[in-house]
Parts: structure tokens; C-alpha cells; sequence
């Protein structure tokens, strides 16, 4: 090897020196920098030169080295990790604020406790009860039952209103997503261009590339991958985020009926970014994000209490065949229903804390509003108990359309309806001794169509103690009758076309059944305005048809405090467990509560995981002063040693140039 090939040894050792120590004097400069990570120095042989060959080998001399690559230290299985528990963490801290939400509005609500507003209720009823006669009783009672319903009111209103108002967080987070996906992608076009010329890693850049994608990660969990050129491909449920240097957005539509906002892709043809019709899964990785923590904690409408799926009572009378038989087949159809409600249930309305909430607090809100309704205008039932009729022989009469105008209205023998019933329902202080006058109405319909014929109306299934067929309208005493229909929940009124009249419209569907003006739900229920005007209209005395003519109607009270006591419904369709008024308030709140904790645990469980993941990787990536340090003299010697090796090699070249003149 000649002395101008060593000298260039030595010029290599010298740069890859060189190359060393700024680099260890980068990273030592950027101990303090968030998102830095590590680099190194990597060094190989340049290539070897043969000057011997023989039967035992070949000799071969070093050309020297030179610096291959200068690479971030990193570990990508960490880093995936680091994200899907940074992810996961947010998405469950989003729940504990929801959860704690909600506890609020019903701990307390305008500095007055729910709870409070129900106990005093009771009481109101059991002061009537012990004194029905009282005025002042009654009004205390309708006063109350006021309270009672604003109270509720004010809670429900509370909750849509906080439901509403996370549009707006979501806004601000699908901005900031679609910021962070355009800084990726304008990174990756940076990168690739840098390292284009394979002569260098642009590793500052992909710090900050990788910044943001540790930002990211608590806003939405995605997967994503680096192509050869350097640029990272993002994808969030499958549809991209970033690929290469272009970005796809995401934006937000409103509900057509909620107004709640979902988020879409703009562009990208892949319709929804999250799945909000199944229940999050920590297997599945959906319990991840704060964007879909919100969607999910917030749900995707305001729920009412016909969410919530009710099992069907096998002692309905419903399930019973004409000879008295118990029809197994449409039971066995309904409970199926009922299960597929209650796994739709657990994807939507269960999944969600908000709706969750509204939905059974509404179902208490129904039962209480219901239960009173029915105690004071109680519907007939046949001799069957079943408390649904069918009329005798089709029946036509008059009514008023909401504007108060006289129109047709028509029942076939083919439907069955609920009635008033007329002999037993109790009746009003006043005068006229009024029946039917609900205490809480819904503000889009009335309790009952009430239908004017000239003629008594019967049914084959209602009879009296004695066997006799027993009218089923009011006799008016002027030969007029007056038929009070139930208007039921899943109804509407809607005009024949073939003959203009006026007739019912029942929807199979329940539940599918969209407006709510039909619906006892809180937003739609009031005091009857009747009845604050004139609280002697309140249904407190006996019907004079059963010869009680102005004694009071002790056993209302007594429905109603037995009522109170008895089980009305279950709290969750995934448990059997029926609570009594007080016990399904107390249960509801618990049960928030304990999935409050339960997060909360999780949240502290995931933050000890960050801690502990965010540890490993600065133990490969972060940058330790005293390694640092220990590399600095390591350089520094070699890059002295290179020196002296060029100082040696020059002075023989002196040497031989003097010397050969």
C-alpha cells in the first residue's frame, strides 16, 4: 500500500471522527428537547485491497471507513405500544368526565337534589290521602307533582344541554386532527426530499413527524407504516389519514333530527371515521381516543325511556289463544324482538354514559307520570283483565280536531283500544263531576279522544257482576254518549282518504316510532293546565254510578301508595333485578358511580402504563449526558489518534522526498 493510500486511511479515520463528535455534540445539545431522540454514529470498512495471494489465503489491506449511516435509536414495537396506551388512556378520561357530569346535574341541579323534590312527592301524597277533602292538601299535592316535573325538567334539559354542547369539543378535535395529519404530510415531503440523496437521515424532522404522531395518538388510535422513501402511511379504521405527502380530512355533519354532530371523511369515500352502532372493545382497540371517547360517552340522539327494551310479560293477556291457551309461538317471536332490542341496546344507548342516563331516567320520569295517570284515570279491562277492547259493531261519532273544529271519527271491530272506564274512574270536586282529567299531560295530544254518539256502545268480553253487557261510554243524560278512546304512544290520528273521516293509525314498532309529542317523556310533559286552573277538576271523588255520589275515593290513594312500594321496571335489560321508584333512583345513581370508579380506574392503570412505556423508550431513545460524554472522549481520542497517523504518514513523505531529492 503506497504512503498516499495511508494518508488517506487516515483522512477517513479523521472524518468519521469528526462525523462522531458532532453528532454526539447534537444529541448532548438537545438533552432538554422534547420528542429528541438519540442518534448514532454508524461506521464500516471501506473496502479492502489484496497485495498477496497464496495457497493458504489472501493478504489484504483496509482502505479505511467512513460513516454509513448517522440513525435515530429507536424501537418501533415501543412506540406502538407508547400510542395504543396514550390512546386508550384518553378515551377512558373522557368517560370519568361524562360520568361525573351527569352525578353532578342529579346531586345537584339548580341547588336543589332530585332525590329531594321525589320525598317530597310522597309526602304530598300521603297527606291527601290522609285528608283528601282538603283544598289546601290538593294544592299542596298538585304543587308538588309541579315541582316534580320541573325538577326532572331542569335535570333532563341539563344533560341534552351538556350532550349538545360537546359539538363543539368535536369540532376542535377533528381540527386539530386534520392540522396534525397536514404537518405529517407536509414532514413526509420534507423528509423524503432530504434523504433523497441517500446521503443523509433528516432524523430532526422525523422527530418532530414523530412528535406529532405521539400528539395524535391521544386524539384518535390509528396504524400506520413507512414506506422505503421514508414516508409514513396513517390509517384510521382503514381509510387513510396521510398517505405519502397528501392528507385526507376529516369534518363534521349534524343530525338531521338530533343536531348531535357524527364525523365523516371529506374525500376519501370511506363514509363514517368511527362505528357508532357497536359497543367499544378493548380487544377491538375501540376504547382508544379522545375524539371517539366523546362520541361514545355523548351517544348519537336523546334517548327516552322506549329505549331502554322492556321483556315481554308472559301473563299478558296478549299470549292468550280464544280457548284460553298460552300462545308459545307469538311470545317466543316477541321475546326474540326483545333480545335483538337488547343487543342494539347495548351497542347504542347502553354504550353511551349520556344516553344511558337519559334513557332510564326518563323510564322513572314515565313510570311515576304514568302510575298516577292511571290510578286517577284508570282504562277499562274485560273480563279477561286484558285492557285492551274490542268494540261490539263499528262505531262512528263526532270529536274536535286540534283547531276545535267538529270532524268524523270512526273504530272498526277489526282493532283493539283502551277505554276509560267510565263506571269506576273516579271523578272531580267540581260541579259537573268530571272524568278523565289526567294530571300530567303531553303537550302534543290529549289522554283520550272523546268521541260523541247517540247511541251506547258494548263489548262481548266487558260485562258487570251480573253478566249484563256494560256500556262503555259515558251516558251524557241527554241522549248523547260520550266514548273516551285512549290516545296511546304508539299512535296517530290520520284522515281515511276513501271517506275523510278521522281514524287510528297504531305503528307496530313502538319503539321506531319517532314523535315523541305522543310520548309521556319529560321534555314533552307538563301539569294539565286544567287542572292549575281549577284543582277541583283533580279526579279525587267517587263515580256517582256506583251510588257514592260525593264521597271522596279513598282507594286511589291507596293504588298509589301500594304502587309506589311495588316494583315498577328493571334498571338495565341485562339483569332481571325490577326496582320500586326509590330503589330505581338510588340503583341508578350507583350504578354511575361504580362505572365511574371503574374508570377511573382504568385511567389510573393506563397512566402507570404510559409512565412505564414512556420510560422504556427514553431508556433507548432519550439522551444520557454521562454516554454522551463517555462517546465525546471516545471520539476525541480517536480523531487525535487519526491526527497523528496523517502527521506520521507526512513525514516519511517528507522524508522520502528530501532524501530522493
Amino acid at each position: 500500500m503506497s504512503l498516499f493510500a495511508s494518508l488517506q486511511n487516515g483522512v477517513s479515520g479523521l472524518n468519521a471522527a469528526s462525523s462522531g463528535l458532532n453528532t454526539t455534540a447534537h444529541n448532548l445539545a438537545n438533552t432538554k428537547t422534547a420528542g429528541y431522540t438519540r442518534q448514532q454514529t454508524i461506521q464500516k470498512d471501506m473496502y479492502y485491497q489484496t497485495f498477496k495471494v497464496s495457497n493458504n489465503g489472501a493478504m489484504k489491506i483496509g482502505m479505511g471507513t467512513y460513516v454509513a449511516d448517522v440513525r435515530q435509536i429507536r424501537d418501533m414495537f415501543l412506540d406502538k405500544e407508547y400510542r395504543l396506551q396514550v390512546s386508550r388512556q384518553t378515551f377512558y378520561e373522557k368517560q370519568v368526565e361524562c360520568e361525573q357530569e351527569v352525578e353532578d346535574i342529579f346531586g345537584e341541579n339548580e341547588g336543589v337534589e332530585f332525590r329531594n323534590s321525589m320525598e317530597s312527592m310522597w309526602e304530598a301524597i300521603q297527606n291527601l290521602s290522609t285528608n283528601p277533602e282538603s283544598v289546601v292538601n290538593r294544592q299542596l299535592f298538585i304543587a308538588q307533582c309541579e315541582s316534580f316535573i320541573e325538577t326532572a325538567k331542569n335535570a333532563y334539559t341539563a344533560i341534552t344541554k351538556y350532550q349538545n354542547g360537546l359539538n363543539t369539543e368535536v369540532a376542535k378535535q377533528v381540527k386539530k386532527v386534520n392540522d396534525i395529519a397536514d404537518k405529517i404530510a407536509a414532514l413526509n415531503k420534507t423528509i423524503a426530499e432530504k434523504e433523497a440523496s441517500g446521503v443523509e437521515n433528516a432524523n430532526d424532522y422525523r422527530d418532530q413527524r414523530n412528535l406529532l404522531m405521539d400528539e395524535l395518538a391521544k386524539y384518535t388510535y390509528y396504524t400506520y407504516n413507512e414506506d422505503i422513501d421514508g414516508k409514513v402511511q396513517i390509517y384510521i379504521n382503514n381509510a387513510p389519514l396521510v398517505i405519502e405527502t397528501k392528507a385526507f380530512h376529516m369534518k363534521t355533519e349534524s343530525a338531521t333530527q338530533t343536531g348531535l354532530y357524527n364525523v365523516v371523511w371529506e374525500s376519501n369515500g370511506f363514509g363514517d371515521v368511527y362505528k357508532q352502532d357497536e359497543a367499544y372493545s378493548t380487544a377491538k382497540k375501540t376504547d382508544t381516543g379522545t375524539l371517539y371517547g366523546i362520541l361514545t360517552a355523548r351517544g348519537n340522539k336523546n334517548a327516552v325511556y322506549s329505549d331502554v327494551p322492556q321483556q315481554p310479560d308472559p301473563n299478558d293477556k296478549k299470549y292468550l289463544n280464544a280457548d284460553g291457551s298460552f300462545n308459545q309461538t307469538l311470545y317466543d317471536t316477541d321475546y326474540g324482538k326483545y333480545k335483538d332490542k337488547v343487543e342494539l341496546y347495548n351497542n347504542t344507548i347502553g354504550n353511551s354514559i349520556l344516553t344511558q342516563a337519559e334513557a332510564q331516567f326518563d323510564l322513572l320520569i314515565n313510570g311515576v307520570v304514568t302510575m298516577l295517570n292511571d290510578v286517577f284515570c284508570p282504562n277499562l279491562k274485560d273480563k279477561n283483565d286484558d285492557d285492551r277492547i274490542t268494540i261490539k259493531s263499528a262505531v262512528e261519532g263526532t270529536t274536535k280536531d286540534a283547531n276545535g273544529n267538529d270532524i268524523t271519527f270512526k273504530l272498526d271491530t277489526s282493532k283493539k283500544y283502551k277505554l276509560l272506564d267510565v263506571t269506576n274512574s273516579p271523578v272531580g270536586a267540581d260541579d259537573d263531576e268530571t272524568i278523565g282529567t289526567e294530571l300530567f299531560v303531553r303537550t302534543g295530544m290529549s289522554r283520550y279522544t272523546k268521541i260523541t254518539l247517540d247511541h251506547q256502545v258494548y263489548s262481548d268480553s266487558c260485562v258487570d257482576s251480573d253478566g249484563n253487557p256494560l256500556g262503555l261510554a259515558k251516558d251524557n243524560g241527554d241522549g248523547t254518549y260520550t266514548l273516551y278512546v285512549y290516545n296511546e304512544e304508539n299512535v296517530s290520528i290520520e284522515q281515511d282518504k276513501t271517506d275523510g273521516k278521522y281514524t287510528y293509525n297504531y305503528h307496530d314498532d313502538k319503539d321506531g316510532y319517532t314523535d315523541k309529542t305522543t310520548m309521556y317523556t319529560i321534555t314533552n310533559l307538563q301539569i294539565n293546565p286544567d287542572i292549575l286552573a281549577d284543582y277541583s277538576l283533580l279526579p279525587v271523588k267517587e263515580n256517582s254510578t256506583r251510588g257514592d255520589s260525593g264521597a271522596y275515593a279513598q282507594d286511589i290513594y291507596q293504588k298509589i301508595l301500594t304502587a309506589w312500594k311495588s316494583d315498577f321496571a328493571v334498571l338495565d335489560p341485562n339483569t332481571k333485578t325490577s326496582y320500586t321508584f326509590d330503589e330505581y333512583y338510588k340503583e341508578m345513581i350507583g350504578n354511575f358511580g361504580t362505572r365511574g370508579s371503574v374508570w377511573q380506574t382504568i385511567v389510573d392503570n393506563q397512566e402507570k402504563e404510559v409512565q412505564q412505556d414512556e420510560e422504556k423508550r427514553q431508556q433507548i431513545a432519550g439522551v444520557s449526558t454521562d454516554e454522551e460524554l463517555a462517546s465525546l472522549l471516545t471520539y476525541q481520542h480517536a480523531y487525535n489518534a487519526a491526527s497523528r497517523y496523517i502527521n506520521v504518514v507526512n513525514q516519511m513523505l517528507e522524508h522520502l522526498l528530501e532524501r530522493l531529492g
